[in-house]
Order: structure tokens, then C-alpha cells, then sequence
């Protein structure tokens, strides 16, 4: 069968063509395990399950037209029921309804007779289950590692908990710590050979403890194991193992784990390895750690979570998703400008704080909308000051690296400013040198585009991470702004002080400037300006504030 995709009408004629050849012709969904009827109106419809007419109970094992439908090509099974034999060729097609929508179906295409007859020969069956074995094991698992791929991990974990006559399991998540820099400084070759490296030994480790392995995307993996096989002491041999297995001077390799010991079996799979996960996100950026465990407390951020996400779309649309402004200061003390920070305000007028819901957002794929909020919220107020005592104020808006992924920052921030008619130069924007090294190029190209446009870009907190001198080569920017925690010591460690003023000459060297962030006493101001710096963010001058308390405070002074 040559066409692939198919209207309503279209199918059916090719199934009435296939009923001369064929005792049945039809078409199934096999996510849903239904027969889809296609109506003479164009319509279709999904009532009867597609295994009763051989297996009145269950879906059938091994569904060839689940595994045609997963790899793209046709399939053949053998099903028997009471005195008959099913011979089934499944055959992936397209199909496209009225409105438009395409999706996935199978046509299948059944044979039936009666048991004792001529069938395929031997050395025929034996070519069929070669080529089907190959088949299903390429659909099942991923074509990098040769580990189970998601789905059928979760559908595996699942019939070993159903199947299980006692005992616990623990559900472990495991990923990679700042595995994207990989590629970045090695290359793709080099990533990959690490993802199969590291599915390897947990693959070995998983079977010898008679439990499964599988990779769930990107550096992520996931192990279902026997809790009688389960120690945290094997999880850092395995890690220790993969440590050894690369090694670089410039990138320290660390594998953390996430368990959960699963008290419920009748708990999603896709749950237990969501609470695995939430265990190792505590430790995510934690060198000094290998594993951590599922407790109580985690549960209750979990629910917690939970209520951050569900609750989302109703803030933003509501308006309780807030700017708040924290003044960026001259050493002087006067004021040019202000980072725009997000508060959540709850129905009750209480305020959620970013470090209570930042991170959840992130994970959940959300950042992206608060961040073009946040954006819109500051160009608007940059219009309001337009006119006024303000006007020369600028805000800087934060930019995430999901924002690089899932949006044209670009487009998005040139038709901001175009609509409220602002300056391009009043809207700074500050990038954080992690989303900044995931992909170099594609940032400094966009970074270029934007400066062009007039915007002044920010490297934001430079030294919190895996701060790269490289990266102040390859990336022009126009702001360097210093993470705290390079404040921190520098009255108490001259080594950090040496460090922390290196930094501010060679930025003045290149052109940049520098705005030193978390400066909180007036011994740390007074040793900045001592090294150079001439700009500075933190509670000594102010919190961030509302944007009527930042203006009645600063209008007067200006």
C-alpha cells in the first residue's frame, strides 16, 4: 500500500477494495485499542474495542498494529481464538478528517482459518519472528542507549508491579548534572557517547537486581528496582564508575539520583518516577551528593507544586502575577534604574516569594509565559514614564534558557517595544551565562541581533556557576553583572578579592560594564568601589518594592 495519509471518504473506498482480497478490513486506533467507523458523512466515530473479535478480554500481547503504528511500517501477527487463526497485516496510515486534523490509524487487514490448514511454512515463520522480534525491540527501545524508551518503560514497570507476589520496589531517577555543557565543550559525539556509557552500567546494574531500565529523554533515566536489591552505596559505586569513565579538567562529570520507595502500586508509573525526580532536583546542583530519597516533606512540595501549576493560568489572567522593582544604584547612591522582579500575589493579598515558585515553573515548562509577562509589564511602565521626572529610568527583564528555546526572543521583544513606542535602550535584558553556554552560537547570534536593535544585553549572574573567561570572548555583551556569591568572601578570603577585581578590570577592558548584585553592608560597597566597580543591586540600597513605592521614593530624588 503506496498512499498513506487518507481522508474519511478515501479510506473507506480503499477498505471496501481490501474486503474482496481480505475476510475484514478496518481501522483502529491502536492507543485506545478501538475500531474507528467511518461514517458516510465524513464523520468517524470510536465504540467497539478492536481485539473482541479474537480476544474478548484483554488487548492482545505484542499489538501489531501498536507496533506499526510506534515504527512507521507494516506488521504481521498471528492471533488464535477457540477453532480459528487470525493472520494480520497492519499497515500505518494517515488519517484526515473535515476539519482538517491528521492522525495516526492502522488498517488492518485480517485473514481467518480454521486451525489445521495450510498456514505460512516453517522456515517462513522463522524469517517472520526474526523480522518482527527486530521490530518490536526497535520500538521499544531507545535507538542511542538500546534501553527501554519511555513508554515502554512505564508500561514494563507496570507489569512487574502487577505481577509481583511481594515485596517493595523503589522507583530511581537518575540524570546527569549540567549535561548540555557536555555537548557544548566536547561535542554531540562526545554527549552521546556518554548517554550510552551511562545507560550501560544502570542498565547492567538495574537487570542484575531484577528490576528494568530506561531512558525517559535527554540525560534522564529511570530504574525499577527490587527494594532487597536497592542501596544507596551501589548508586554511588555506579556513579563513581561513570566519574571514572570521564574525567576532564574543566568539567566535573557527577550523576544524581532520585529514589522512591513505592508504598502504593496502584500508583501511576509516571507519578512514582515524578516523586523519584522531585528527590533528585534537591540535589541537582549538590557535587558533594550522589542520591536522595522520597520523604514526607517532599510530598508536601510536591502538593505544593502542584497548586503553583494549577493555579498559574488563573494568576496571570487575573493580574496577581506582579512586578516588583529593585533600584540599580550609581555609587553616589542615585538611582538609573531598576530590575523588574516577579511577585505572586495570593487571592488572600499575601505574597509568594520567586524562590516558592520559580524553579516549579521552570520545571513545568511555564517560565516562558512569566517571563513575556514580565516583559510586557516593564515596557508598559517605561511607557508611563515617558513624559515624566522617570522617563530616563531604565528596567532590566530576566530572560530564562527556556525562553531561547521556545520563543524568538527577538521577534518578541522588537514587537514589545514597537507596539508601547518605547526606546529600545530603556529595556535591558539579562541573560544568565549558564543558558548562555548551553548553545554559544545560537545565543551569540541572537545577542548580536538584539544589540543592534538597541538593546542593552546584561550577563547575568557571572561566577554563580560554571563560569567560562571563553564565554566573554565569544559573547559580546554590554552589562556584566556579578553574582553574590563572589561578594561573600571578600573580607574574609584575599584570594577572592584578588579574583573579584580581575574580574572588574578585564570587563572595563573589554568594553563592559559592571553592576555588582547582593551588595548588603558598606564595608562590601566601599571594597567595590575600591576595585573599580561603579554600579551595584542589593538590600543596601533597597528590596525590591512595588512599583508606586519605587517611584514615591525616587521621584523626590530626582
Amino acid at each position: 500500500m503506496e498512499k498513506t495519509e487518507f481522508t474519511v471518504d478515501e479510506l473507506r473506498s480503499q477498505l471496501e477494495r481490501m474486503s474482496g482480497t481480505y475476510d475484514l478490513a478496518r481501522v483502529v486506533d491502536p492507543i485506545e485499542c478501538r475500531i474507528i467507523e467511518l461514517h458516510d458523512d465524513g464523520s468517524i466515530s470510536m465504540n467497539n474495542k478492536c481485539y473482541g473479535i479474537w480476544n474478548a478480554d484483554q488487548k492482545c500481547v505484542n499489538c501489531s498494529s501498536s507496533m506499526a503504528c510506534r515504527t512507521g511500517c507494516r506488521q504481521e501477527k498471528t492471533e488464535q481464538f477457540e477453532n480459528s487463526i487470525f493472520d494480520i497485516q497492519s499497515d500505518p496510515v494517515t488519517l484526515k478528517t473535515p476539519d482538517g486534523e491528521a492522525f495516526p490509524a492502522v488498517m488492518e487487514l485480517v485473514s481467518i482459518r480454521k486451525k489445521g490448514s495450510p498456514g505460512p511454512s516453517a522456515n517462513d515463520r522463522e524469517a517472520e519472528n526474526r523480522d518482527h522480534s527486530a521490530a518490536e525491540f526497535m520500538a521499544a527501545h531507545d535507538h542511542l542507549t538500546k534501553v527501554l524508551s519511555a513508554g515502554p518503560f512505564y508500561e514494563k514497570a507496570r507489569e512487574l508491579l502487577d505481577e509481583s507476589t511481594g515485596g517493595t520496589w523503589v522507583m530511581i531517577s537518575a540524570d546527569i548534572m549540567n549535561f548540555r555543557l557536555v555537548n557544548t565543550l566536547f561535542g554531540v559525539m562526545k554527549g552521546n557517547e556518554v548517554l550510552v556509557t551511562t545507560a550501560t552500567i544502570l542498565d547492567g546494574a538495574a537487570e542484575s537486581a531484577g528490576g528494568i531500565c530506561g531512558r525517559l529523554g535527554g540525560d534522564q533515566f529511570a530504574m525499577l528496582v527490587p527494594e532487597s536489591a536497592y542501596s544507596v552505596s551501589a548508586l554511588e559505586d555506579a556513579a563513581k564508575e561513570l566519574s571514572g569513565f570521564f574525567s576532564s579538567g574543566i568539567f566535573t562529570f557527577c550523576v544524581h539520583f532520585g529514589v522512591y520507595v513505592i508504598e502504593d502500586p496502584s500508583v501511576p508509573v509516571s507519578v512514582m518516577y515524578g516523586r523519584a525526580n522531585s528527590a533528585l532536583r534537591t540535589i541537582r546542583d549538590d557535587i558533594t551528593r550522589v542520591a536522595a530519597c522520597y520523604d514526607d516533606e517532599m510530598l508536601r512540595r510536591t502538593i505544593q507544586e502542584q497548586k503553583i501549576i494549577s493555579g498559574f493560568d488563573e494568576a496571570l489572567g487575573s493580574g496577581r502575577l506582579l512586578m516588583y522593582l529593585q533600584p540599580l544604584a550609581e555609587e553616589d547612591g542615585s538611582i538609573f534604574g531598576a530590575e523588574a522582579l516577579a511577585r505572586w500575589r495570593r487571592t488572600d493579598g499575601s505574597t509568594v516569594m520567586p524562590g516558592e515558585f520559580i524553579e516549579t515553573l521552570e520545571n513545568a515548562g511555564l517560565i516562558d509565559q512569566l517571563d513575556r509577562h514580565m516583559w510586557e509589564l516593564a515596557v508598559k511602565q517605561l511607557k508611563e514614564w515617558q513624559g515624566s521626572c522617570m522617563e530616563d529610568m531604565t528596567i532590566s527583564v530576566n530572560m530564562s534558557a527556556r525562553d531561547f528555546y521556545s520563543l524568538d526572543v527577538y521577534d518578541v521583544m522588537t514587537e514589545l517595544v514597537e507596539r508601547y513606542d518605547v526606546d529600545s535602550r530603556k529595556l535591558r535584558l539579562e541573560i544568565t551565562e549558564t543558558a548562555l553556554l548551553e548553545e554559544p552560537e545560537k545565543s551569540s547570534m541572537i545577542i548580536s541581533k538584539l544589540r543592534a536593535r538597541g538593546f542593552i544585553v546584561e550577563i547575568d549572574d557571572f561566577g554563580k556557576g560554571h563560569s567560562s573567561l571563553s564565554l566573554l570572548k565569544d559573547i559580546q555583551a554590554d552589562v556584566l553583572k556579578i553574582d553574590m556569591s563572589l561578594l561573600s568572601e571578600i573580607e574574609s578570603d584575599p584570594r577572592s578579592r584578588i579574583i573579584l577585581g580581575s574580574v572588574i578590570n578585564m570587563a572595563g577592558l573589554l568594553g563592559m560594564d559592571v553592576i555588582a548584585e547582593g551588595v548588603e553592608t558598606a564595608q562590601q560597597l566601599e571594597s567595590l568601589k575600591e576595585m573599580g566597580c561603579r554600579h551595584f543591586q542589593g538590600f543596601w540600597f533597597s528590596p525590591p518594592v512595588p512599583v508606586s513605592e519605587f517611584e514615591k521614593k525616587y521621584k523626590k530624588s530626582l
